[in-house]
């Protein structure tokens, strides 16, 4: 996966729908499958879900708070 965008924490509101809510997580793909945006529930504490946590592991992260300065694609 090309290094060449900086991760950055950012909040933005949104408009909860049936499809994403607050709760959500959410991953942002590319057409060839770079990872381009995060987006975690602004209250979210402790440990992800599994299923999340396979995600990032996959594009190589083992701990959401090394994405800080990060180059996600």
């Amino acid at each position: 996966m090309p290094n060449n965008i900086v991760a950055t924490s950012t909040i933005e509101e949104f408009e909860e729908t049936d499809e994403f809510g607050k709760d959500d997580f959410g991953f942002i793909l590319g057409p060839d499958g770079e990872l381009k945006s995060i987006m975690i529930p602004e209250d979210h504490v402790g440990e992800f879900p599994d299923e999340v946590t396979m995600i990032l592991n996959i594009y190589g992260i083992n701990n959401i708070n090394e994405l800080n300065n990060r180059r996600l694609h």
